[in-house]
Order: structure tokens, then C-alpha cells, then sequence
């Protein structure tokens, strides 16, 4: 009786699988599409009216995208600079990765069905695309989207609320101090809120221009770094030293700062690196990648094991995990964190829109998630 009643569901699955495909044939995918790599992203972007719509491999999940949410990766990739970012496929090439949608094929033996919500993430080392109105995605990146969360938001919730999720699960303690660099921007944004409701810091001090909505978050400090240097700001320096200093944008000079003018604890302070020492890393090939990375993770074993020093520790919040994307959503639904969406958010799915998104992410001036809405 089980085994007739799989036989059903298969077959209904490929019937509507089918179905799919011939619909496919007679729909227009409109995509953005990038012809090279570089800076000049006015010259580098354009719209195609009917590119291909993606074939879905055994194992993968077809989406019809509703909202793409733009992240730095998006622009390094675009800019060319680290070798194993290339697209695989040459160019053009489809940027962005981080979607929200609804199913539209998926395996016949797949935990998703056809009309699903779902959010999915990019496919580590590069984000891919997402600027699509169809992609088809790894089903271990792909997860529901909650129904209690608009799904122009939910797109926003996979990479970067991810990764600030997993740092303060393995990082922050009860009563901790912490101070976040570069707290305004996608991840930060979501750091900020759950350093306090997730983590149980006592203290929060950011660097950000955005001092209403930073403190609105949570932070009890906030400092202009436009307008001072972070690491001389007397309020800071006077109000004791951190726990846990977690860099979102500033680099090597943040390491050397924060040692110099001992803003961390001995015996147990440790500086969170989210950036590399450079926060535009050039890597035409594995010796210039090595050169970039070594250093990091030689510091990382060297301060493990001198006590006299603060630990250094470069984070990797992509490696996702089964689950991990639902309790992100969970994180929302029960009130403990927000999504915080830039002013220019949704930016509507045109040439104009895309390219306004990647300039803001370029200029690294975003407040929020920058997302762009596609249907």
C-alpha cells in the first residue's frame, strides 16, 4: 500500500514537472547580466529580456524568485580581483544569490513540493544567479521561508543574518562587552540586535553614522567613525576593556589598533575578524591567495597559545548547516531580531534599480540590506 501510494506522488510530481517545463518554454526570463569583470558597473551590467531559463540537475530545486538581497560578495565578484570568484561558466554571468521565491520543480523524492516558499543562499565560493527570475538552487541551501515573514524580507535573512547568528552563538557570553566595527551595514545590522537578546552582552559599543538606528538595535555607544578615529574616543577608552572586538569592515589596521591601545582583555579577549587584512583582497592565483590568507591564520595559531595576548579569530559564518536557515527565520518570528532593509529598499528589477544596488554595495555605504524586488 505504501509503495502504490509513492508511486502516486512520483508520478504526480514528474506530471507536474512537466507541466513546468512546457510553461517554461513560453515564459520570457528576464535576467541581469554582467559582460565583464571591472568597476565601472554603468558599463558592466545589463538587462536581458530572455536569457535561458536555468535546467534544474537531479538534487536541486527550481525557484521562481521573488527578491534577490545584494551583499559585498556580489561586487568582488563583479570586480574580478580573486580567482577562485570567477563564474564558472565565462560571461556573461547572472550576479547575486541570496533569493526568496517559490518552487516550481523540485525531485519527486524532494522534502519541497511545487508552490513552496522558500529562501534559499549562494553555492560558496560566489554568489550566482540570483538576478534571475528563475534559478535553480543546491536543495541543502534551500529552505521554507516562514509564512509570519514578507518574502521581499525573507530574502534577506540567509547570508548575512546567518553569519551574525553563528557569531554570537560561538563567540559572545552572558555579560560580555562587546565592540562592533562597522555595524551599519547588512550583517552588522542583524549583529547589533542579537549581540543583547541572543547573547546576553551587558555592553554594546559600534562604529556607524547611523547613531538613532544603531541604538535603536540595541547599542549603548555609538561612534561616528567620520568623525574620529574609534580607538581615541575617550568615552570608549574610559569605559572599559572588551571581551570581544568584532571587525565588519575595517581589517588588519583594527588588529593593530585594538592591540596598541589594549581596548581587549588579557586572558580571554578575542578580535572576531569577519574581513580579511584588506577588505579588497587581490588574488590572481593560489601563491597571491596564499599570501593574502596565511598571515591571518598564522595569527590565528600564534595568539591561541600566548595568553600575554588577545586571540585573534577569523570567522566563516557560511558554512551552512540542516536547520540552520529555518532558525534564522525563527529568530524573527519570535520577536528576538528584525530585518533592517536600506532606505533605497526594494529597488524595483531594472537596470537602473540593479545597477543603483551594486554602486551603494561598491561604495560600501549601505544601511540594512540592500534587496531588489523581482515579482
Amino acid at each position: 500500500m505504501l509503495k502504490d501510494e509513492e508511486k502516486c506522488r512520483t508520478l504526480l510530481v514528474t506530471k507536474k514537472n512537466e507541466r513546468t517545463r512546457r510553461t517554461k518554454q513560453q515564459v520570457n526570463n528576464e535576467s541581469i547580466l554582467a559582460s565583464a569583470h571591472g568597476q565601472e558597473i554603468n558599463s558592466l551590467l545589463s538587462m536581458c529580456n530572455n536569457y535561458p531559463i536555468p535546467t534544474r540537475n537531479e538534487g536541486e530545486v527550481l525557484i521562481k524568485v521573488h527578491a534577490c538581497a545584494l551583499a559585498p560578495g556580489d561586487v568582488r565578484v563583479l570586480a574580478g580581483h580573486v580567482f577562485i570568484q570567477e563564474p564558472p561558466g565565462g560571461f556573461p554571468y547572472i550576479p547575486g544569490g541570496d533569493v526568496s521565491g517559490v518552487v516550481v520543480e523540485a525531485d519527486a523524492t524532494s522534502r519541497f513540493k511545487v508552490g513552496d516558499p522558500v529562501v534559499a543562499m549562494f553555492h560558496l565560493p560566489r554568489p550566482l544567479n540570483g538576478l534571475s527570475e528563475f534559478i535553480s538552487v543546491k536543495e541543502y541551501l534551500v529552505e521554507l521561508a516562514s509564512t509570519h515573514i514578507p518574502l521581499l524580507e525573507s530574502s534577506a535573512l540567509t547570508s548575512s543574518a546567518l553569519s551574525a547568528m553563528k557569531a554570537v552563538e560561538k563567540y559572545v557570553h552572558e555579560g560580555d562587552r562587546v565592540l562592533v566595527l562597522g555595524g551599519g551595514g547588512g550583517v552588522g545590522c542583524f549583529l547589533i540586535q542579537l549581540l543583547k537578546s541572543r547573547g546576553g552582552a551587558s555592553f554594546v559599543a559600534t562604529t556607524s553614522t547611523q547613531r538613532d538606528l544603531m541604538l535603536s538595535l540595541g547599542a549603548d555607544m555609538v561612534i561616528n567613525y567620520k568623525k574620529e578615529n574609534w580607538f581615541e574616543n575617550k568615552e570608549l577608552l574610559n569605559s572599559g576593556k572588551f571581551d570581544l572586538i568584532i571587525d565588519l569592515a575595517v581589517g588588519y589596521d583594527a588588529w593593530q589598533k585594538a592591540r596598541q591601545y589594549r581596548l581587549l582583555k588579557t586572558g580571554g579577549g578575542k578580535f572576531i575578524a569577519f574581513t580579511c587584512d584588506n577588505a579588497f583582497i587581490e588574488a590572481r592565483n593560489w601563491w597571491q591567495l596564499l599570501k593574502a590568507l596565511l598571515p591571518m591564520q598564522w595569527r590565528e595559531v600564534w595568539t591561541k597559545f600566548l595568553p600575554s595576548v588577545p586571540q585573534y579569530v577569523w570567522h566563516n559564518g557560511l558554512d551552512v548547516h540542516p536547520g540552520d536557515l529555518a532558525n534564522v527565520s525563527k529568530l524573527v518570528e519570535d520577536g528576538t531580531m528584525k530585518v533592517c532593509l536600506d532606505p533605497i529598499s526594494p529597488l524595483p528589477f531594472t537596470e537602473e534599480g540593479v545597477k543603483q544596488g551594486f554602486i551603494t554595495m561598491q561604495k560600501r555605504c549601505a544601511h540594512g540590506k540592500v534587496v531588489v524586488r523581482l515579482n
